[in-house]
């Protein structure tokens, strides 16, 4: 029997045809647009990205929604100007010690081609966050890691004493990725500090908003002491908004002339930028934010004490803990049960970084991981 389709059921096709395509073409980046339940239940978990599962609240999508009136503007320096005086004012700095990249990927790249080209020197521990390491071989860098302690602790003596006369720039990521553990303040502080009057301290605070921890706290007061440190923060984590391309960088005036004039990434996106104006003054969003990750995170930890699995004392939206198998086995093993987990991080080729998702989503993780680990 023949039908006559009406406009909103034709419409309603159409979308669910489309966004099934452009996932199909856009590369596993993207999660696919799903029309049924019984498909959803065949997506897998992405548990590998570090991705906030909750995406932007619902203030921030108001704003990215209106930001399409925009779209055919070059609006863009007046709102990077907003956003930049937003942000200083929320960390007690004025605009002139705060830059914007698309991401703090581009803020890490910056500083790698500024200080590592033509052999300087970047200093880090080891595992770390790679972007500024990869970016400054690109530039010519010399790249000098440390590997962390067996506690996964930063071996700050050895950091320490591992700077010399090349070095120009001296990389701290804490929390720490992959392994999720701070750094703590009595022991970071009297390093940077000391560091920085012989090269560029970065410290890489990322998931700077999901610490609770009174041994905690950033590194920006040293840019308003003047100190010779850089700070980076992004959208992307706890603000859910990653593929908008925001990240921070804060440094003394005359450390953000000498970057900013270097940035690759070009002129920032509207939408992007209205959604960090409007997600930066949503606090409501990230404490629900974090006490969901804190949910997430004990569902993780209780199966594995409960399993004898040791793992890294996590402050973060990811746990880094010992599988006891090499980590592309038991990535395949998770994939045939839903569930993608995070690539290899050497030397710990058999520890998995596991981003944490909605705690009602992970009773799928532990019943994959009880049936792979058995």
């Amino acid at each position: 029997m023949s039908h006559t389709l009406t406009r909103r059921e034709w419409l309603s096709r159409s979308l669910t045809i489309a966004g099934g395509a452009a996932a199909a073409g856009s590369g596993f980046f993207l999660t696919p647009v799903i029309a049924s339940s019984k498909l959803s239940r065949r997506v897998p978990l992405r548990m590998m990205y570090n991705e906030n599962p909750y995406g932007p609240s619902s203030v921030t999508r108001r704003a990215m929604r209106m930001a399409f009136q925009e779209a055919n503007l070059y609006n863009m320096e007046p709102a990077t100007a907003e956003l930049k005086a937003l942000i200083a004012d929320q960390v007690g700095l004025t605009s002139e010690h705060v830059f914007i990249g698309a991401g703090s990927t581009e803020v890490l790249n910056v500083a790698a081609l500024t200080y590592g080209r033509d052999g300087g020197e970047i200093l880090s521990p080891d595992p770390t966050f790679e972007a500024i390491n990869d970016y400054g071989k690109t530039t010519g860098a010399v790249l000098k890691k440390i590997p962390l302690q067996d506690d996964f602790e930063m071996d700050i003596p050895a950091m320490r004493k591992a700077i010399s006369a090349k070095t120009k720039l001296v990389y701290v990521c804490n929390p720490n990725n992959p392994t999720g553990n701070i750094t703590k303040d009595r022991r970071l502080r009297p390093f940077c500090e000391e560091a920085s009057k012989k090269a560029l301290v970065f410290v890489d605070e990322a998931y700077h908003e999901y610490v609770r921890d009174k041994n905690y706290r950033s590194m920006i007061d040293l840019v308003k002491a003047g100190e010779n440190v850089l700070v980076s923060r992004t959208a992307s984590k706890i603000h859910a908004l990653a593929g908008m391309r925001i990240g921070f960088g804060f440094a003394k005036p005359e450390i953000v002339s000498a970057l900013e004039p270097h940035m690759t990434g070009g002129l920032l996106n509207m939408m992007g930028l209205r959604a960090a104006l409007a997600s930066y003054r949503d606090n409501d969003h990230q404490l629900f934010c974090r006490k969901k990750n804190d949910e997430a995170r004990k569902v993780v930890t209780d199966v594995l004490d409960e399993m004898g699995r040791e793992y890294a004392s996590s402050k973060t939206n990811f746990i880094f803990f010992h599988t006891g198998r090499p980590i592309q086995k038991f990535q395949a093993e998770m994939e045939e049960r839903g569930v993608r987990v995070g690539r290899p991080f050497p030397p710990y080729l058999d520890w998995c970084r596991l981003t944490l998702v909605k705690p009602e989503q992970m009773l799928k993780f532990v019943t994959a991981f009880r049936e792979v680990m058995s």
